[in-house]
């Protein structure tokens, strides 16, 4: 029973390292390091629909088609973020699912109607779980059911899940933590 106990309270006192940034994602190798994601240099583009009457929408795209930081759906590492104290980390960083198109991923940030109302696009959203770890650290908790592809974590810039892009700017940059799941 001794043994037991342990194991236990040493597997819930791990220590991980520090990351180096803050609210930049790095993955836990199996010594104990963090390493980085992709860091890609995206354009955020906006994409007019029928000349703007069918509304528009705002992607991050990285120019490429796949990230080189790969896992198996069944081997994903663990996650840490360094965030500031006092500070929800579901309020500035989020997880968006991508699509491939070509020669690039695009990440939908944003969806818009003429006149500017904002469209759902929860569903390219993953949503995340956060695990203290200790004072202003956290394990990001990816869910159970996640599904192959390529995905981003994101900044918030605006407190809703968008960044904030003027719509009169085409292309702008801005970087991004990629990875893809097999």
């Amino acid at each position: 029973m001794t043994i037991l106990v342990t194991l236990v309270t040493s597997s819930f006192s791990q220590s991980f390292p520090d990351p180096e940034f803050s609210l930049r994602p790095y993955f836990l190798l199996g010594d104990n390091t963090l390493k980085n994601f992709e860091r890609a240099d995206v354009l955020i583009d906006i994409k007019m629909k029928a000349m703007g009457y069918g509304g528009a929408e705002i992607y991050n795209t990285a120019l490429s088609p796949k990230s080189d930081v790969r896992f198996s759906k069944n081997a994903i590492p663990k996650i840490i973020v360094k965030i500031g104290l006092n500070v929800d980390p579901a309020d500035i960083i989020s997880l968006s699912l991508g699509e491939v198109k070509k020669d690039r991923r695009r990440f939908l940030q944003s969806s818009m109607a003429l006149g500017g109302k904002a469209r759902d696009v929860s569903l390219y959203n993953v949503p995340l779980d956060f695990k203290k770890i200790s004072e202003g650290i956290y394990e990001i908790v990816l869910p159970s059911n996640i599904q192959a592809g390529e995905y981003a974590f994101s900044p918030i810039n605006d407190g809703g899940g968008n960044t904030l892009v003027p719509l009169t700017t085409l292309t702008t940059k801005v970087k991004i933590s990629c990875f893809g799941i097999d």
